[in-house]
């Protein structure tokens, strides 16, 4: 539903590209009154004003943000570090500002001494698309994804509170870490995993002498364990440079781990390792964006015939229940397939799935 009167009437979002961009659409969809300046290159600009994710734009910030509202840096991290003091410059204490790098303790600490009146408050949208740039921009990207925050001891509550509200009305779940905290999560559930699937891809592709000669044998566990292998230096450079410090701490765990089984593959010994390793992926949602509290899922069987998924979403829509993400899990053509249905909570889920068998549904017990 739009609602006409944002908390930020005035928007400044310095980067219009797939977060700076996707993040002017769902404002105007959300608040279509509000008025959203973008700063960027001037082709950026043109392309991202004929999408509708920004009124105006201008290639450059002086003079340009002195009456924002609200101030988005949407660079890359090594730009938001050189930004920030021409935003403190230019920019009023009333103004509240945020970033969206993907590593925070940097930011904080420059933030905290350019922002003394605590109006700056670091964030983490987890969320991404296909494809790169204003092209793959889209309004719903943040919808029940997480969006971290780090304020500062400093930070200013009444800046923290209009912005997380800000964002949950734009479909956002917003959550609030340290930043030392976000950056060690984010090294061992982001950062470690993509440089092991580089890792895996150079040894099995590079070194190892047989293998990599046969790599059209890899079957599927290979594919999932090194899909993120094909992201490009270039998206990873700021954040392996900024976050270093707790990525090799990560590492010196990991190799350690890796060595341990090295010393025990085959000694039988590596039994207890598996245990565990089972147990806890069991306990890792499989609907997670970012590190928050999971949605609920039901699973739902449906047989392979026109009109059954508006039959089954008109059923919930009737008894006015939101699914917050769908997905089609199997399919057997011909016959049918199963669908993941995720809820906010579980008490909606439970209603759901009980509406679902009443209209003649095959759902799963939760």
């Amino acid at each position: 539903m739009k609602i006409n009167s944002s908390p930020f009437r005035r928007v400044t979002i310095i980067g219009v590209g797939l977060i700076g961009g996707s993040l002017g659409l769902a404002i105007k969809r959300k608040y279509p009154s509000a008025e959203i300046t973008g700063i960027d290159r001037p082709e950026v600009l043109r392309r991202a004003k004929k999408r509708g994710a920004i009124d105006k734009g201008y290639p450059a910030m002086k003079g340009t943000i002195a009456a924002s509202d609200l101030i988005v840096l949407a660079t890359p991290l090594s730009g938001i570090t050189k930004i920030l003091p021409l935003v403190a410059k230019h920019s009023s204490a009333s103004t509240t500002v945020t970033d969206v790098g993907s590593v925070k303790s940097a930011v904080m600490r420059i933030g905290e001494k350019l922002f003394p009146g605590g109006n700056f408050i670091g964030g983490h949208p987890m969320a991404g698309g296909e494809l790169s740039g204003i092209e793959g921009a889209h309004p719903l990207l943040f919808e029940n994804a997480c969006w971290v925050l780090t304020p500062a001891t400093k930070t200013n509550r009444t800046h923290l509170q209009r912005l997380s509200i800000f964002l949950k009305d734009l479909g956002a779940r917003v959550l609030l870490m340290e930043s030392h905290d976000h950056d060690g999560v984010a090294s061992a559930l982001s950062h470690l995993p993509q440089l092991a699937a580089v890792a895996l891809m150079n040894v099995a592709g590079r070194k190892h002498p047989v293998a990599r000669k046969h790599l059209r044998l890899a079957a599927g566990g290979f594919r999932d364990m090194t899909r993120i292998a094909s992201s490009p230096y270039a998206m990873w450079a700021d954040i392996l440079r900024f976050n270093s410090r707790e990525i090799k701490a990560s590492l010196r765990m990991f190799i350690g781990e890796l060595q341990r089984y090295a010393r025990h593959v085959d000694a039988g010994k590596l039994q207890n390792s598996f245990a565990a390793s089972r147990r806890l992926r069991n306990t890792v949602p499989k609907n997670m964006k970012g590190f928050l509290h999971p949605l609920i899922d039901v699973f739902v069987f449906v047989k392979d015939r026109p009109g059954v998924l508006a039959q089954l979403t008109g059923a919930l829509a009737r008894a006015r229940l939101n699914i917050n993400d769908v997905e089609l899990v199997k399919v057997r053509e011909g016959n049918g397939g199963t669908f993941r249905l995720s809820f906010a909570t579980r008490e909606i889920a439970e209603k759901a799935r009980t509406i679902l068998r009443r209209s003649g549904f095959d759902a799963n017990d939760i």
